[in-house]
């Protein structure tokens, strides 16, 4: 699911929907402190300011260098290892 919200954001934000963007990258942020995925979190706030991961509050950062942005897609599309539950 959070590979989804990181893919369907970030098509989004270059759609130019920043409403749509910011809804399923904050979604995004939300499930990856949900599961610990620090790196994902890093990568997010590389594309937005995260403002409450918890609750998925984030904006959109204007300026993100493509290289950030090539990164959070990659990572959206990779299985990655999160750390167990308890």
């Amino acid at each position: 699911m959070r590979g989804a919200a990181l893919a369907d954001g970030l098509e989004a934000r270059r759609a130019g929907d920043d409403a749509t963007a910011t809804s399923r990258l904050g979604r995004a942020a939300q499930l990856a402190a949900e599961s610990g995925n620090d790196g994902t979190l890093q990568l997010l706030a590389r594309v937005v300011e995260v403002e409450d991961a918890a609750s998925g509050t984030v904006r959109l950062r204007r300026n993100v260098d493509a290289a950030d942005e090539m990164a959070l897609d990659t990572r959206s599309t990779k299985t990655v290892r999160v750390r167990p539950d308890g």
